[in-house]
């Protein structure tokens, strides 16, 4: 059962990138020291050291910041404070992957990790002018040009990172399914993920303006001025890290130069995982106000200022985790180039929620391309 309790911010953690450049140069130093000590094993390399990029579209968003004075705006001007606090929708990254694959055996041994990063900001405004109209006191008319007008202005920035660190053992089950050159790999490991995000937003608005005439009977056609001005301020900072048991399934098929030293490959696979860890969120927001009220000659001013609201919320979660990817490799014999398509998906991953805990499922999915070479064989 998840547990729930405020606690101090411990900001974004840098161990997932330590752990990976530390488990990569390790495992790259051993590939190169261990290079010319293998013994011959046919025509493959035993060893693949592979580096590449992604484009990503991103699913998961936090919750909209809304105020209470969202409830008196139109459309266009509440859609100009409201689209603003999207985040953007792709991220950039690389990957790289070390893959180990003992001479005389089945077995594939591999270390690889995922990064992506995306950054945004936006400063959209509406403004709405209100049209002069004509009044009259006993007789007399007059014009009166409003001197305020409707408007939503809002400034935001979002930023985005995850990461993605794997550990793998598996065996070729293929058995010939796929042909002398195909492969079928059955692996099981290790994944830790880690997601953070923060973000800021201030908005200030007029959504309110009544500009109009109110009629005294028999005597009277006076201006009347009703408008509110409104202003808020969001920010919010929002982690989460598991490590959990993984499995993947990972398959090959040549499809053209079949047995020669080039082929064209066809590569498909899923994975699975099941993440324990924790998410985290802070959230601090506050809204002020003000009013102005003149009805012929009388004038009334006011306003209000609402107390900061500060949220800090931990708690345990496990995290689901599903993906796979399908793509083309061009192998010539100690070096491959693949591009494909590729997706992963964590459901529950992050607290999304504003005043109270929300968990919104994240996702990353989109083209891939990287190049191996082939070190040893």
């Amino acid at each position: 059962m998840s547990e729930l309790m405020n606690k101090h911010s411990r900001g974004p953690a840098c161990r997932t990138f330590f752990l990976a450049n530390v488990s990569s140069l390790a495992l790259l130093g051993w590939a190169v020291a261990i290079d010319g000590a293998l013994a011959e094993d046919g025509d493959r390399p035993i060893i693949w050291v592979e580096l590449g990029g992604q484009v990503e579209h991103m699913t998961g968003t936090s919750d909209i910041f809304s105020p209470p004075f969202f409830d008196l705006a139109a459309p266009a001007n509440l859609a100009t404070m409201t689209d603003a606090q999207r985040p953007p929708l792709y991220s950039i990254g690389g990957d790289g992957k070390i893959t180990f694959m003992p001479g005389d055996t089945n077995w594939v041994l591999s270390a690889s990790i995922r990064y992506g990063r995306s950054n945004g900001a936006k400063h959209p405004h509406y403004q709405k002018a209100i049209a002069p109209f004509t009044f009259y006191v006993e007789g007399h008319h007059g014009t009166v040009a409003p001197p305020y007008e409707i408007f939503g202005d809002d400034q935001t920035d979002f930023r985005e990172s995850h990461a993605i660190l794997d550990f793998q053992a598996g065996k070729d089950v293929g058995l010939g399914l796929f042909g002398a050159h195909g492969s079928s790999v059955v692996s099981a490991g290790v994944r830790f993920a880690q997601f953070t995000a923060r973000s800021d937003a201030t908005l200030h608005a007029r959504p309110y303006y009544i500009l109009g005439i109110a009629t005294v009977p028999g005597k009277y056609r006076l201006p009347h001025q009703f408008r509110k001005t409104n202003a808020a301020s969001f920010d919010d900072k929002r982690d989460a890290q598991g490590v959990g048991p993984s499995l993947s399934w990972d398959a090959s098929l040549p499809v053209a130069g079949n047995g020669s030293n080039m082929t064209l490959d066809f590569n498909w696979g899923a994975n699975a995982a099941i993440l324990f860890g924790r998410q985290h969120a802070i959230v601090n927001h506050q809204t002020t106000g003000s009013y102005y009220h003149k009805y012929g000659g009388v004038k009334h001013i006011g306003g209000y200022t609402h107390p900061p609201v500060d949220q800090n919320r931990s708690r345990t979660v496990m995290i689901p985790n599903v993906g796979g990817f399908a793509g083309v490799t061009f192998r010539y014999v100690d070096a491959k180039i693949s591009l494909g398509y590729r997706g992963d998906f964590f459901f529950g991953a992050r607290d999304g929620g504003i005043d109270t805990a929300h968990r919104e499922n994240v996702g990353f999915y989109g083209p891939f391309a990287t190049t191996s070479v082939g070190i040893g064989g």
